[in-house]
């Protein structure tokens, strides 16, 4: 956790005055996956897909290896020449970010976390700038997609206005105007101060029940299997010779996870299941419409990261295939219901609640 952060300005000049003091301050920048530092890359494929379908995968893939960014430093307004339509205030990146960590928020892995992110604006736009810094959920209860499950998630945050301020740290700077950066620059290192300084108290107050709602341990990550065929059956993405007990098992084209899908095995059983839908597009295809039945009986262990992962994961990873349902065991779905991310899984959910 917040180990690197994301920069993303179309004021080149700023962009390196930013990376000379996170340099200074001992903050790594993300510089592997391009769309979350390269503006030019990001408005291409904005161009290209008219969404931020791509840019949610890589935010999802760092949110993976690294948990929260430190800090998302980034243009309040970028203008991506899409329609008004698509675009209207010219704030989709933003909204992207708020969307994604709002999703996040809602689970028991990162309920308790921080999301910094430091806005660069005009002077133009401070009065609004403020009202948002003061309470971040005005800005959420702008949001509205055309998923009605993420819209159930941002209403029911938003109107919890003391737990989106505890969760969102928003803060500006103003994009500097007749060179004057040295100014921004020291606002900015006061930022990270205060952010430094948030972090650590959030540590300090860190109660030990919320830790023992996490399985810290060294279990083994769970089993992700899919009968392909009458005659193949894919296992963590391989492809095997399917035996007479396993046909009688498990039904075709159905998923079942076996085993730990807790906080340290989340992300192995998620790439297992992403490799599953690869290996069966060569074999037998899932169509975008179909139902698709993910099997979580109650000999696989969860804990209480697994609402708000595997709600985050069915959005960005498999958010194409509309039919995808969750077939639960009793007492895994009633641990699921207690779960603060529960909302953000619960339209999935198909039986036992």
């Amino acid at each position: 956790m917040y180990q690197k952060s994301i920069l993303l300005t179309q004021d080149r000049r700023l962009e390196q005055f930013i990376k000379v003091l996170m340099r200074t301050k001992k903050k790594e920048l993300e510089t592997d996956l391009p769309l979350l530092y390269d503006l030019n890359a990001l408005r291409s494929d904005i161009q290209k897909c008219c969404n931020t379908l791509h840019l949610r995968g890589e935010f999802g893939s760092f949110i993976k290896n690294f948990g929260f960014p430190y800090m998302i430093v980034m243009d309040y307004i970028i203008d991506f020449g899409l329609s008004k339509g698509v675009d209207p205030d010219m704030r989709k990146l933003l909204r992207t970010f708020l969307i994604a960590f709002t999703i996040l928020a809602n689970g028991k892995g990162f309920d308790s976390a921080t999301s910094n992110i430091v806005l660069i604006i005009e002077k133009k736009y401070l009065r609004t700038v403020l009202e948002f810094v003061r309470d971040p959920a005005l800005l959420l209860e702008q949001i509205k997609t055309q998923d009605a499950r993420v819209n159930a998630i941002i209403e029911s945050f938003a109107q919890d206005s003391d737990r989106v301020k505890g969760f969102f740290n928003l803060s500006y700077i103003f994009r500097p105007d007749e060179g004057n950066y040295n100014k921004e620059m020291e606002n900015l290192e006061r930022i990270i101060d205060a952010s430094d300084n948030l972090l650590k108290k959030k540590e300090l107050k860190k109660g030990s029940s919320a830790v023992s709602e996490m399985i810290t341990e060294d279990v083994e990550p769970a089993r992700v299997i899919c009968r392909a065929t009458i005659d193949r059956i894919i296992k963590n993405g391989g492809v095997h010779e399917i035996s007479d007990d396993e046909r009688e098992q498990y039904k075709e084209k159905d998923i079942t996870l076996i085993g730990a899908i807790t906080v340290k095995t989340i992300k192995t059983v998620n790439d297992r299941i992403v490799e599953t839908f690869k290996a069966m597009n060569k074999i037998n295809p899932f169509k975008k419409d179909e139902r698709i039945f993910i099997n979580i009986p109650d000999i696989s262990l969860i804990d209480g990261s697994f609402a708000s992962s595997m709600g985050s994961f069915l959005n960005s990873e498999l958010g194409l295939y509309k039919g995808v349902s969750l077939n639960m065991g009793k007492n895994n779905s009633m641990k699921v219901k207690d779960s603060p991310g529960y909302i953000g899984i619960k339209d999935y959910i198909i039986k036992n609640l």
